[in-house]
């Protein structure tokens, strides 16, 4: 069987920061990577000089913002069945033979996918999330213009990637939002958009390609503070003749923006509007658990959401998702509001164990559990399946209750055994 390549594809402006330290990742992908491609828009020629010292193949085109133009470009120069798609201030990080086994599937496998949905993690504390990044350049392609996504090239068909563990492959971010750099770029991108608006106006152009800028630039605007531009951006979209996702995908993003403005009786219309259109039943109900969370009504909130834990990801009509993780959260910030606890401690518990957020919720954690014994704990960490090694090394950081409760975890299992049985 011949060994899988791919190409990494980036597609990068002028607000790149670190651009050597995003292609020195990519050595992590070890063997696999057989090459890399940079396509810059609008960029110093000393990034690009750079680029080629690193031996990536450099292109550059006009700075019109159609980003998912650029990514076919860039996708279209590799010569893999694969290629993945990084930012220029992400960093890679992969086992290429864990990954290999996914890539090498052959056609009439059990699994053979046309995609890779990987684990982003950004330099936040939110828990990471799940981007389409590696794909099949002859399954398939970005459309969208300014809001690119990745589509299948056979009509018909439903893209259904898989989603490997982050032990597999993992992009993350290296840098947290310069509140002053970011909203530089975000003007740069309001801009950017309101030319492709202009563009598509003065040709008469309505549909997906126009409904796509006007979400984006509400998207661009909304961060910048400006909700009456965002609000006129979003309805203009929703009004157009464009295919139902586009249209679903503005009364989405105009929810949160009513939800904002504590306007509640317009986002239960269009939630109401979601649910008639057919869209992912599981992200209505998690948008509408928003809106009584936002009215007060955390009761109500919470029996939405503790639903939801069971169904797995939510799907949004841009292509995101509410990831488990998310829905956790949710279900634990609003169990506390209603002095649910050991709800509470039940979501907590899961974070850590099943979803290696120990670090973001181990101090919690130990609140949660109160004055109960160490040993207690580690039988229920144990019991969730709490990898050892890291969540013990999470634990020890902290204050006491945490070393102790590191301590009974890293104890043998006959240990743990004999503590459960006393419980």
């Amino acid at each position: 069987m011949e060994t899988p390549s791919l190409t990494c594809c980036l597609v990068i402006g002028d607000d790149v920061r670190d651009l050597h330290g995003c292609l020195a990742s990519l050595a992590s992908l070890g063997d696999l990577l057989a090459g890399t491609v940079v396509v810059g828009m609008g960029v110093r020629a000393r990034t690009l000089e750079l680029a080629r010292r690193a031996g990536a193949e450099v292109h550059e085109r006009p700075d019109d913002g159609d980003l998912a133009a650029a990514r076919n470009e860039a996708a279209g120069m590799a010569e893999t069945e694969w290629v993945l798609v990084v930012e220029g201030d992400e960093r890679v990080s992969a086992d290429p033979a864990l990954l290999a086994k996914l890539l090498e599937a052959q056609p009439g496998e059990v699994v053979r996918p046309d995609a890779l949905q990987i684990e982003v993690v950004g330099t936040t504390d939110a828990s990471p999330t799940r981007e389409i990044r590696l794909y099949r350049t002859a399954s398939c392609q970005f459309l969208g213009g300014v809001q690119p996504r990745l589509a299948t090239r056979e009509l018909g068909h439903t893209l259904r990637p898989l989603n490997p563990g982050g032990d597999v492959i993992r992009v993350t971010a290296a840098y947290a939002a310069d509140p002053v750099g970011e909203r530089t770029r975000l003007r740069r991108r309001e801009s950017r958009t309101s030319r492709v608006v202009e563009v598509l106006d003065a040709a008469g152009t309505e549909g997906d390609e126009l409904a796509s800028a006007l979400v984006e630039r509400a998207r661009a605007r909304r961060a910048l503070g400006d909700g009456n531009g965002a609000l006129a951006d979003l309805n203009r979209a929703r009004a157009l003749s464009c295919s139902d996702r586009y249209r679903d995908i503005a009364r989405e993003e105009l929810v949160g923006l009513l939800l904002e403005h504590r306007h509640f009786t317009g986002a239960r219309t269009l939630i109401g509007q979601l649910r008639a259109g057919g869209n992912d039943s599981g992200y209505s109900d998690w948008l509408e658990a928003q809106v009584h969370a936002a009215e007060g009504q955390a009761a109500d909130a919470l029996r939405i959401v503790d639903r939801l834990r069971e169904g797995g990801l939510l799907s949004r009509a841009d292509g995101g998702v509410v990831a488990p993780p998310d829905i956790l959260n949710e279900t634990m910030i609003l169990a506390a509001r209603v002095h649910d606890y050991d709800k509470a401690l039940e979501c907590c518990l899961e974070l850590v164990a099943r979803h290696g957020q120990a670090h973001r919720y181990g101090r919690l954690l130990l609140k949660l559990w109160g004055h109960r014994s160490p040993e207690a704990l580690a039988v229920e960490l144990d019991r969730a399946g709490a990898p050892v090694e890291s969540v013990a090394a999470a634990l020890r950081q902290l204050p006491e209750p945490g070393p102790a409760s590191a301590a009974a975890l890293e104890a043998k299992k006959p240990r743990l055994t004999a503590v459960a049985a006393s419980l």
